[in-house]
């Protein structure tokens, strides 16, 4: 029988290459090499049900920009005819095409902001609030978990302009 520190130079023989890791533990009188897999930062969020969850928030906040692109587009092209019609839009006046569109632009994109800010108010906030108090969770916590995940964009986005508020009070 091998004494222990025996038993280890022999393990040594068979670790991992570098920056892997195992673990050594003893079954039966025996050692025995385990991997190790550390928790990765990149899971964040581990109950299933409060991931579901925000995978739910996020797909409806991202639904919220369909009727207004749609509206949009329609309008643009709807205006692009009514210019034309109206004998305003020829060769030499190209120039109101890009502008009808620069100004379409950011007041699709304030349409679509707000509606995601009323449905997050109105119903998404809510039911985040009842899960952080139900898990005992702190916002900040919920906010690094979610900025883990690349898919919930548009919940962490809402999460920062809208649930915590910032207090230069007590910040380090």
């Amino acid at each position: 029988m091998l004494s222990p520190f025996e038993e280890l130079e022999f393990l040594a023989d068979f670790l991992p290459e570098e920056g892997e890791a195992v673990i050594v533990s003893r079954h039966s009188g025996e050692l025995a090499c385990e991997p190790f897999q550390p928790p990765s930062l990149r899971e964040g969020i581990t109950d299933p049900r409060v991931y579901g969850m925000l995978i739910h928030a996020n797909e409806r906040l991202n639904a919220q920009g369909a009727m207004p692109i749609w509206v949009t587009a329609i309008g643009f092209f709807w205006g692009c005819v009514a210019l034309a019609t109206a004998d305003v839009l020829t060769w030499s006046n190209w120039f109101l095409v890009p502008g009808l569109a620069l100004l379409l632009l950011p007041a699709c994109i304030g349409w679509i902001r707000f509606r995601q800010h009323r449905l997050f108010r109105r119903e998404i906030r809510p039911l985040l609030d009842g899960v952080l108090r139900m898990h005992r969770i702190d916002p900040h916590t919920l906010l690094g978990a979610v900025r883990q995940h690349e898919e919930l964009r548009t919940v962490l986005d809402e999460l920062i302009r809208r649930t915590i508020p910032f207090d230069p009070i007590n910040t380090v």
